[in-house]
């Protein structure tokens, strides 16, 4: 199959943005699930209004249905340790697959909290007929200031060579050796 090239894919993903927005937009939908959310409250009164001074009705059939699907569906979609698996095309490809099923399995479940995500999903597609997840990547740096006392000058010699040699993302502020100045100096410009 031929790649698909970045203007199709664009337009193939901005038709299909038109779509969700107009099926999610639609009154119908909007007043179906609100019908529904009334439903799963109990509330009646739509469909059986009170008489002024009457008890009113209310009936929990629709939570009771959606809260016994719960547990069923969970343990379809989050009941085994994989979540999701991935499929290898051929015998080269199986140890591939097999890291990568242990890598979105363990991302998925472990370093986010996945579980709830699938709960609130399933739930939220029973009683508002679309369940929706949102995914983002997010990459932040973050900065740790470590102090280090009672260095010998080959101990800091040591730890100033293990920083050196690691990706650079490390660096020393300053030097101090007790009742010693700072042992940072002013960089000489350029001649």
């Amino acid at each position: 199959m031929p790649k698909m090239t970045t203007s199709d894919l664009k337009s193939m993903l901005a038709a299909e943005k038109a779509d969700a927005l107009a099926a999610i937009s639609a009154a119908r939908l909007a007043e179906e699930r609100a019908d529904a959310m009334d439903y799963y409250l109990g509330n009646m009164k739509k469909d059986m209004p009170t008489q002024e001074g009457r008890s009113r009705a209310v009936s929990t059939d629709v939570a009771d249905t959606v809260e016994g699907l719960m547990p069923h569906l969970m343990d379809i979609f989050a009941g085994s340790d994989e979540v999701v698996r991935f499929e290898p095309v051929g015998p080269e490809d199986e140890a591939a697959a097999a890291q990568e099923t242990d890598y979105v399995n363990h991302v998925f479940m472990q370093q986010n909290p996945g579980f709830m995500v699938l709960y609130s999903f399933i739930k939220d597609a029973l009683l508002s007929k679309v369940g929706v997840v949102k995914v983002w990547w997010e990459e932040r740096e973050e900065e740790n200031r470590e102090t280090y006392y009672d260095l010998t000058e080959d101990q800091f010699a040591l730890l100033a060579e293990s920083v050196m040699a690691s990706d650079g993302a490390i660096r020393i502020v300053a030097h101090t050796m007790r009742g010693a100045e700072p042992d940072v100096k002013p960089r000489q410009p350029a001649s």
